[in-house]
């Protein structure tokens, strides 16, 4: 495991930062760091079975978070771990790709994972695995690390892992997949769209390719225009249920403005369909673990109102999450569920424990949002909008 985290420099107004601040911001980093293992893979959580894995999305979330919080070697270590697990099956998704393209038919077992084992070994179960997302997300990810370390151009030992992954995510963007929930794989999902679209920017960015920004233009259309708004957007191709990583649209990825009077029709849905006492919740009818709170997507839900200018609004969302910190420094994964639906709580304890009790990404969306809001005052960071928004 990696040593605890020294001289933590947030992005934003260090000289004016309080020291409530500092230390919540350093208590994020040191336990994000507790979850990363020498050759740079993030663990979702140290404490949970069934999470003792990396998963590109969340571990590309804590990259980004740890260059926020200015620890960019712990951050480069990890995008050049992923970058080795792609390398680890590029025949299958070189395969993959070319049968997609070609309009042949594809074998699903033969679809990438959404999981590495923290060796970067592809983990071969029944796990739900054929999601898209984390894909999109590492290429974002590793961007934003790109632009916040000051590298003018992707090295070149990422170049091909890079070029891998983005062909594949261009070809599949829109198939049906697992969402971020690991659920619905018959589905096209929204949120896994905006994970497909920062992606595909990022990459075009990368590796100077027109055609991965044209791709992303048709991602953009696709969910603008088409079934997925309809007067607000919503979940899936399917689902006109309202989903907490809907958020994810404007903030980080850009693929709509904050101020889209769709987008803003679903953020009003989310927070008024999923509060939990201060809390968010995944959708409406989430029963995992009683469907409870999720310091992820508070954090997100306070990201965005930071974004859009409510920093009190964000403030109220981080009270929310920084309040769930146990005394030895754990941020678990969800609250409230054991009174919401208290069979379905007692079901999933039986089946797998506890919930997470300590989790990365919580973790790393609390930094996110402690570093957004800047001080103790609600002004906000001089980091600003990610690349992506910058550019769009």
């Amino acid at each position: 495991m990696t040593e605890a985290a020294e001289d933590v420099q947030p992005a934003g107004n260090s000289g004016a930062a309080d020291g409530r601040r500092r230390q919540s911001i350093q208590a994020a980093v040191t336990a994000m760091l507790a979850c990363q293992s020498e050759n740079g893979a993030l663990v979702a959580s140290p404490d949970f079975a069934q999470y003792q894995y990396c998963w590109l999305r969340d571990s590309s979330f804590a990259a980004y978070a740890l260059d926020r919080c200015g620890q960019h070697e712990a951050s480069e270590r990890y995008h050049r771990w992923a970058a080795a697990a792609i390398a680890g099956i590029g025949d299958r998704l070189d395969t993959v790709t070319q049968r997609r393209l070609a309009g042949q038919a594809v074998d699903r077992a033969m679809l990438p994972p959404t999981r590495f084992g923290l060796d970067g070994s592809a983990v071969a179960d029944d796990w739900p695995n054929f999601q898209i997302d984390g894909y999109g997300t590492w290429l974002w990810a590793l961007l934003e690390h790109l632009s916040m370390t000051g590298h003018g151009a992707l090295p070149a030992g990422l170049r091909e892992s890079v070029a891998r992954a983005a062909q594949f995510v261009a070809a599949f963007a829109l198939d049906p997949c697992y969402d971020v929930w690991e659920e619905n794989p018959d589905a096209v999902h929204t949120s896994t769209l905006a994970c497909i679209y920062g992606g595909l920017r990022a990459a075009a960015d990368m590796l100077a390719d027109p055609g991965l920004s044209e791709r992303a233009r048709e991602i953009q259309m696709h969910v603008r225009t088409g079934a997925l708004a309809a007067g607000r957007f919503q979940k899936s191709n399917i689902s006109r249920e309202v989903d907490a990583s809907m958020l994810w649209l404007a903030t980080p990825f850009g693929l709509v403005d904050g101020s889209d009077p769709q987008f803003v029709a679903a953020v009003e849905q989310i927070a008024a369909q999923l509060d939990l006492d201060g809390g968010i919740r995944r959708y409406p009818s989430d029963t995992f673990y009683g469907g409870g709170a999720w310091p992820v997507l508070t954090a997100w839900l306070g990201w965005h109102h930071a974004a859009t200018g409510d920093y009190g609004a964000a403030r109220r969302r981080l009270a929310w999450v920084a309040g769930r910190i146990d005394a030895d420094g754990r941020l678990g994964e969800q609250f409230g569920g054991e009174r919401r639906l208290p069979e379905m709580y007692r079901a999933w304890v039986d089946r797998w424990g506890h919930p997470a009790r300590d989790l990365l990404w919580s973790h790393a969306m609390h930094a996110v949002l402690s570093t957004e809001l800047g001080t103790s005052d609600g002004a906000p960071s001089s980091d600003g909008p990610t690349s992506l928004q910058r550019q769009r």
